[in-house]
């Protein structure tokens, strides 16, 4: 009351607010009444004429509306009307009703301020003070002294009515408004002098006209509406200085801190409800939302704005650096804003240059790429907070707005209806723009170096260039592993995954992993593949643990890993995709012999093999060429294995490295150990690859004169010859790519013990070939073990005056005859037909063979009867005769 006895006019707040930093409306947390303002003014249409006659006519509209009765207060010059409620509500839940309320006493007629019953954040005047604007100053009083029931929200809210009654918002910007309305904003300028010019013109607002010409009458809320307008626009202190200088009110202090108060420029119903009769006639009542808009004009982006930089996301490493983009000019009509989006601009039927906004974030195609047959469009796409995007869009779907919808709505655009048909033209725009700039792209197939110089690499939906990262299209045969290439957790996670191995005795599971580096060195080797296959009797060795690690240098490694179910075809269809990156099968223990040889042949092969298009006699394509290196697992040898339809596949042996695993942890406390490992490997991925190539592109030249320095000291010290080069080759590459992961960090691990451990594997695969060694007298031993129930075993016959006698055979053949053998000469005679098929059936050389016979063993090739002595007189044959040894004796079946 201090205040009051001073002479100053007192009031109070009649909302509770969040802070005390501020009096605006957005601050209001709380409200509990509902209120009106009546002005009485003698003689002002718009006011009642006298305190009376608004008490009457307050009654009326309560009785109308079936209000309760509320509290009145006499402010001194006018009525001010509370409802208050039984409890607190919302700034959001009181705001729609108050406005109803507003709408009501504009519905009935009944003049109650409309600036001061939507307002949240009013004061109105306390009861007990006095109104200073009279001398003598007059009392604030409550009338009448029955007390008035607070009413339930809910049940003002029914009275209000439930038609949905429109919110008037101002536009605030940067705070207290959308992301999207701010970057439009952003892009935006306005000209008091334009709004005034079109004004003038009969195309712009009265409104501003009307507060221009009657400055010296206006009413405050009017000049607070001018000013709003004004201070939005470039021109904006002389705007605001020629409304204002004529006001009673006036001095430039006043108006500025009007101006201060403003948070955003208001909207045509605001100035609709401070001066009613004026909007109704405005030809773009309903078209616009606020006069602001006729000043304005589009700031276009300039080359300094077409520089954007992004800041690394939150989950990038440490020491990522901002990327930076530039964003080409867009096609004509279309233009970027200074702060972003896509505008076009056209003139109306009057000339005037209309801007509009079809879509708010950048969006631009960057490159045309051609997939075999199909055209598709590689998309860039800067959001706000989920940083860029790039993806690629097949272009036949820019001719279907369904496709063209989905395909964008999948990759963060949003769109439908008319919005969706300008991105679609948009789109057709840069379309044709692009293929006046050049021929599209042709879109990577394979992973791996993108050309022979290794000038970049491509890696899932990257290119990876030795100093930046540029965006891969995905191409039919690629999109399906993008996201299994996509990295996970970090580079430093994953070092502490590699670490695990960094013990002595596991130079095995180091190998494996500095193998998948080495894989990226392969490039540059006559040999298409090499294969280390790791195998053990018992499971649970590491050996599958060992190979995800080598994988997670590239990405997912349960998405990268091959299958002992997987087809041929699908291996290899990943093979040709995987080109440089290593290949891995998990668990070929039950495979067939033969499909292991040729898995092993393919995969050192480095192609796809030949094939025929169904139903046409042509043939398909047969892809490209691989060079990678590659591993295996099983619990028995793959050379083992083979040998089981092979005699002696020592062409395979000499393209396969194996390694033997042996236990290295045992105990329950080496298995908590190794299943904590197992959990953390597919946690962290896909990082390590990206900077060992990088690091390559960068020293080339000397990292190539290394590999040829260890490629040297591997074969002097195994005294490997051309036959053992995939040996040479995968030792070369692994332990090149280990010295070199080591000198940038990527591993620790001791590479002079990993060299011995490489030195003794190509000695232990050296000594299991050696032994693979197979004599002609073994080929015929093992031919007659398998035939042994197809052999004519009999003693020769003389011949007695030119009469050839029979003798009783030791033992007949029980199915087909396939040779003789005379037990007391022991001269054996192969029929060659058969010994033949049988050698090829083996993939034994048929011809060495029997010239390793003829030449040691004495052999002579001529014709004979092979049934000489029995009944059976067959012509004569071709036979190979060869001294041999075969014990016949004590076999009485044999002999019966």
């Amino acid at each position: 009351m201090a205040f009051d006895q001073n002479g100053y006019n007192a009031y109070y707040a009649v909302g509770t607010f969040g802070t005390d930093e501020s009096r605006e409306a957005e601050n209001v947390a709380r409200k509990r009444s509902f209120y009106l303002d009546l002005d009485c003014e003698p003689d002002n249409p718009k006011k009642f004429p006298d305190q009376s006659t608004a008490l009457q006519e307050l009654r009326r509209f309560c009785k109308v509306m079936k209000l309760p009765k509320p509290i009145t207060v006499d402010s001194g010059r006018g009525i001010h009307v509370y409802w208050p409620l039984d409890e607190d509500v919302t700034l959001a839940e009181w705001t729609p009703i108050a406005e109803r309320l507003k709408a009501k006493c504009k519905e009935h007629g009944f003049k109650a301020d409309p600036a001061v019953t939507s307002d949240a954040a009013r004061i109105l005047r306390m009861p007990g003070t006095h109104n200073h604007k009279d001398n003598p100053p007059k009392r604030v009083r409550v009338l009448g002294m029955e007390a008035v029931a607070p009413i339930p929200f809910d049940k003002f809210a029914e009275l209000m009515g439930d038609d949905p009654i429109p919110v008037p918002k101002k536009f605030t910007p940067i705070s207290g408004s959308s992301a999207v309305m701010d970057a439009l904003m952003g892009n935006r300028e306005h000209y008091f002098k334009d709004i005034m010019l079109k004004t003038a013109k009969g195309k712009g607002c009265m409104q501003l006209a009307y507060i221009y010409r009657n400055q010296e009458t206006m009413s405050e809320p009017m000049w607070r509406a001018g000013l709003s307008i004004a201070k939005h626009c470039v021109d904006a202190d002389n705007a605001a200085t020629k409304i204002s200088q004529q006001h009673p009110e006036f001095t430039p202090d006043e108006m500025f801190n009007k101006m201060d108060r403003i948070k955003g420029p208001y909207l045509c119903a605001t100035f609709d409800e401070y001066n009613e009769g004026v909007c109704n006639n405005c030809p773009l009542w309903g078209k616009i939302k606020s006069p602001i808009v006729l000043g304005s004009r589009t700031r276009e982006a300039s080359e300094a704005d077409n520089v954007v930089e992004i800041a690394p996301s939150p989950k990038a490493e440490p020491a990522a650096q901002p990327e930076i983009y530039v964003i080409p000019t867009y096609p004509r009509p279309y233009f970027r804003g200074a702060n972003g989006g896509i505008y076009i601009r056209t003139e109306d039927a009057d000339g005037d240059t209309i801007d509009k906004c079809i879509y708010h974030n950048d969006l631009y195609i960057v490159r045309r790429v051609t997939d075999g047959d199909a055209d598709a469009l590689v998309f860039r796409l800067h959001l706000p907070k989920d940083g860029v995007r790039e993806f690629t869009v097949p272009q036949i779907s820019v001719t279907s707005k369904d496709e063209f919808r989905k395909a964008i709505g999948a990759k963060g655009v949003t769109a439908f209806g008319k919005n969706l048909e300008e991105l679609m033209a948009y789109t057709i725009r840069w379309i044709e723009e692009l293929q006046h700039q050049g021929a599209a792209d042709i879109a990577r197939t394979q992973f791996g170096w993108a050309d022979d110089k290794c000038g970049s690499f491509i890696l899932g939906d990257r290119e990876i260039f030795s100093d930046h990262i540029d965006f891969n299209p995905a191409s039919t045969k690629t999109a399906g592993l993008f996201a299994t290439l996509t990295p996970k957790g970090t580079l430093d996670g994953w070092k502490e995954n590699a670490e695990f191995f960094n013990k002595p005795g596991m130079e095995l599971y180091q190998f494996a992993l500095c193998a998948s580096f080495g894989s990226v060195l392969m490039h540059s080797s006559p040999m298409h593949g090499g294969l280390l296959h790791m195998f053990s009797k018992d499971s649970g060795l590491g050996k599958t643990t060992a190979m995800f690690m080598a994988l997670s240098v590239w990405g997912r490694p349960m998405g990268l890993l091959l299958k002992e179910r997987d087809t041929m075809n699908h291996r290899m269809n990943r093979a040709e995709v995987y080109k440089n990156i290593l290949f891995a099968t998990d668990e070929i223990t039950n495979m067939r012999p033969l499909a292991a040889s040729d898995m092993t042949y393919a995969i050192t092969e480095g192609m796809q093999r030949g094939r025929m298009e169904g139903g046409a006699n042509q043939e398909r394509v047969r892809g490209y060429e691989w060079k990678f290196l590659a591993l295996s697992t099983g619990n028995m040898s793959l050379v083992e294995k083979i040998t089981l339809a092979k005699a002696a596949p020592k062409a395979e042996a000499q393209r396969v490295l194996e390694a033997r695993v042996d236990k290295f942890f045992d105990g329950s406390g080496d298995k908590a150990m190794t299943d904590d490992f197992s959990k953390k490997v597919p946690l962290h991925y896909g990082h390590a690859g990206v900077v060992f190539v990088q690091h390559y592109m960068r020293n080339m030249e000397s990292i190539t004169a290394l590999e040829e320095k260890v490629r040297r000291t591997v074969d002097e010290k195994c005294n490997l010859a051309s036959s053992n080069r995939f040996w040479s080759e995968y030792i070369t590459k692994t332990m090149t790519a280990a010295i070199i992961a080591k000198k940038i960090g990527l591993v620790n691990y001791d590479t002079a013990a990993m060299f011995k451990f490489a030195i003794n594997l190509v000695k232990y695969n050296q000594g299991v070939t050696e032994d693979m060694t197979t004599s002609s007298s073994q080929i015929l031993a093992d031919f007659f073990a398998e035939h042994n129930g197809n052999l004519l075993i009999i003693k020769s016959n003389g011949d007695v005056d030119g009469i050839e006698s029979l003798i009783i055979p030791e033992m007949n053949p029980r199915t087909k005859l396939v040779a003789r053998y005379e037990s007391d000469t022991k001269k054996a005679f192969i029929l060659l037909k058969p010994f033949k098929k049988w050698c090829l059936e083996q993939q034994i050389d048929y011809s060495s063979c029997i010239t390793d016979l003829v030449k040691n063993k004495g052999a002579t090739k001529r014709k004979m009867r092979i049934t000489k002595g029995t009944n059976l007189r067959l012509p004569p044959v071709d036979v190979v005769e060869v001294d041999f040894e075969l014990d016949v004796e004590g076999d009485d079946e044999a002999n019966t």
